[in-house]
């Protein structure tokens, strides 16, 4: 498969806002390529997920992704990752916890943001993670790629 753009990320941000309901609780999304240097740890019983992943298919990866995502939804916590090579969801509400030393040089401006726009932030500069995606509750998407967050349309830094 050809390198993952960051329009696919947007794609599939854009796709999952549109299945979004008024329960929408944001979504986080890690873009990896090995698993071996990811701080992650399972937020539930991955067994109990009671959908079958990999998830592959672009659409029903974008309606699962909103179904998920909702306040009422068990798994709706954490950051779900994708396999940057395949584009298959394979893991879902995972914590992420990347060294606080990849934030030190974060020029926080402006109202403070939330712990996941943050873990998302300094995961992006973990080696194995290619992007970092968020979709806010308000449905405001953004991606980060070592660290630097930029919107559709803008090159990444």
């Amino acid at each position: 498969m050809s390198e993952l753009r960051p329009d696919e990320i947007f794609g599939l941000l854009e796709r999952v806002q549109s299945h979004a309901t008024h329960a929408f609780s944001g979504l986080g999304l890690i873009f990896y390529s090995s698993l071996s240097d990811l701080p992650i740890v399972a937020l539930g019983d991955q067994s109990l997920f009671p959908h079958t992943l990999p998830v592959a298919d672009r659409p029903t990866l974008a309606s699962l992704l909103a179904e998920i995502s909702t306040f009422s939804s068990p798994w709706h916590d954490g950051f779900h990752l994708i396999d940057a090579n395949s584009f298959e969801l394979t893991h879902i509400s995972q914590f992420l916890s990347p060294q606080v030393d990849f934030l030190r040089e974060s020029r926080s401006q402006g109202l403070p943001v939330g712990a996941r726009h943050m873990a998302a932030m300094a995961g992006s500069k973990i080696p194995s993670v290619s992007y970092t995606a968020l979709l806010s509750n308000k449905g405001m998407p953004t991606v980060f790629q070592r660290g630097c967050s930029f919107l559709r349309g803008e090159a990444p830094a």
